[in-house]
């Protein structure tokens, strides 16, 4: 039997919210504005209202089988050898999940601020702190994290703020553009996939039950959604949909604007350090999961004898791409389309094959006529 450690009710909101709003701090604003146009408060809206949709569905998932995990669970409802086999998508989903994440915030990490550094040192470095990280629990993890909610939370609201004199409302018109169904449909298929609603199914037992997680994960992933949402919306008007598609890190290039007269500018430096919290915290979270899933699935009574070929197998797959453009792709291809199998289809399936078993049994049992 795993020992998780416990964690609160704030380590929880912390830990999953963070993890949520990593995604602002990289290409997404981009990357959402570019399929949405200027209707990107209303493509968001509805990648957040699908994601909501799937948590709930994780929820009910973990209140049929509320003293188990998802890979207890599948292995309960199809048996031991389907269970298997979903164990090894999640594990792999989520370990294709830290090898982009890893490659990303180095990349990210060359543009703003490391130009000249080899990207094999920058990945080497962000895979020590999270195997460090990771080593130690996701307790300890939760708690850094609650540590370090305010001074996100603090940079995030801050960078909006003092960019509010830069922005110009003409930017978000037109409110539709043409055939405002198909880029809905195309946002929501290309960006509603969200690990984050797997998390509490993953670490259950450490949240203290299927109540609490259920509780803490509906909270942030809600404030988590928002927060991106504001922020979407501000870049848009302070870029417009031209500039901000075209801009690798908008948040950065947000922050950059920040100044005040002449000697306080170039503030953006303030603004990395809530950047390498949210990424290192992310990257010990999913390298924890990655390595947990594992295993449960094998019966193992530590994770930590995993963390090392994990982190190396995430290390190699994240070197493989030439360039961030080809990384970019393959992360739309691979954990975007392809990521509904793991995070809507397979927790869809196992309830409804839960529901079905269980209405069986039901029919099956024998009734006590008076």
């Amino acid at each position: 039997m795993l020992k998780e450690g416990k964690i609160g009710i704030y380590e929880g909101f912390a830990l999953i919210f963070i993890s949520n709003i990593s995604g602002l701090f990289l290409s997404l604003p981009a990357s959402l504005m570019e399929d949405g146009k200027s209707m990107i408060w209303l493509t968001f809206s509805m990648v957040h209202l699908v994601t909501m949709l799937n948590l709930v569905i994780i929820i009910l998932l973990m209140k049929r089988h509320a003293d188990t995990t998802i890979i207890e669970a599948s292995e309960q409802i199809l048996g031991r050898y389907l269970g298997i086999l979903i164990g090894l998508i999640l594990a792999a989903y989520f370990i294709m999940r830290e090898a982009f994440l890893f490659r990303s915030y180095s990349e990210a990490f060359l543009l703003s601020t490391l130009p000249r550094t080899p990207i094999s040192i920058v990945l080497i470095t962000i895979a020590t702190a999270a195997i460090v990280s990771a080593h130690y629990g996701v307790e300890i993890i939760a708690r850094v994290a609650r540590i370090c909610l305010t001074f996100i939370v603090l940079g995030i609201v801050s960078v909006l703020l003092l960019t509010m004199p830069n922005i110009s409302p003409n930017y978000i018109f037109p409110l539709f553009v043409e055939d405002p169904l198909k880029i809905i449909g195309n946002s929501v298929l290309n960006y509603s996939v969200t690990s984050e609603v797997l998390v509490p199914g993953l670490i259950l037992h450490a949240m203290g039950g299927w109540r609490f997680a259920a509780k803490i994960s509906f909270w942030a992933i809600l404030c988590g959604g928002s927060i991106i949402l504001i922020a979407s919306i501000m870049i848009l008007l302070t870029f417009g949909v031209q500039g901000g598609s075209e801009l690798t890190l908008p948040f950065y290039e947000t922050s950059k604007l920040i100044a005040f007269g002449r000697f306080l500018q170039r503030m953006e430096p303030v603004f990395l350090l809530t950047w390498a919290m949210v990424g290192f915290l992310k990257s010990a979270l999913y390298l924890y999961l990655s390595t947990v899933i594992l295993s449960r699935i094998f019966k193992l009574p530590d994770y930590r004898p995993l963390l090392w070929i994990i982190t190396l197998l995430c290390f190699v797959i994240a070197i493989l791409p030439p360039d961030y453009p080809s990384t970019l792709e393959l992360e739309g291809i691979m954990l975007g389309t392809v990521g509904f199998i793991p995070v809507l289809i397979i927790p869809l399936f196992l309830l409804i094959i839960s529901i079905i078993r269980n209405l069986g049994v039901n029919a099956g049992s024998p009734r006590n006529d008076p």
